[in-house]
């Protein structure tokens, strides 16, 4: 069984797992907590949008908590992942930034877009200068590097990071 390191990484996780028939659209599966073995396990289930299949996530041990998870890297999201995460959460986050009326969507679209880009960064082993190609496992995370590898480098990592968080700024000021 998988683990999570937080209940905000569980759902992420099953958000970007498509369904065997292909549907990436919205998931929208019911939660609960099970005992496996002993364990407790989150659980995710529900039905597919575009087939009707039935799909469930089960995730071990899963600790509540803030963000998508502690110090250490992903086991069941790749870097790749979160970077597309980060891009679009960005691009939700700048598209609410003009509107007085969507700041709080802003807000955490905004503090999403950063806590993926951190997660990223948690990939970088020490002494390294970029993401390592061989930490990318999924077809989406492939994808993404496979279009831009050198986004994978701290400096521009950090770089963009940067340039969120000062777009951040520059949409709470211009909406004060």
């Amino acid at each position: 069984m998988l683990a999570a390191r937080s209940l905000q990484e569980a759902r992420l996780y099953v958000d970007l797992q498509p369904c065997d028939c292909g549907t990436t659209s919205p998931f929208d599966p019911e939660f609960a907590v099970e005992e496996h073995d002993g364990q407790s396990a989150v659980v995710y289930a529900g039905t597919c949008p575009g087939c009707g299949r039935e799909r469930r996530f089960e995730l071990a041990g899963v600790p509540a908590g803030d963000g998508f998870g502690g110090a250490e890297a992903s086991s069941i999201i790749d870097p790749g992942e979160f970077l597309w995460v980060s891009d679009a959460a960005t691009d939700q986050a700048l598209s609410f930034a003009t509107s007085p009326d969507s700041q709080g969507a802003a807000r955490a679209a905004f503090e999403t877009a950063l806590a993926a880009l951190d997660e990223v960064l948690k990939f970088v082993v020490p002494g390294a200068t970029e993401v390592s190609a061989d930490q990318i496992r999924s077809e989406l995370g492939r994808t993404v590097y496979d279009a831009n590898p050198d986004r994978f480098q701290v400096e521009r990592l950090q770089q963009r990071r940067a340039m969120i968080a000062d777009a951040q700024d520059r949409a709470v000021r211009a909406n004060a």
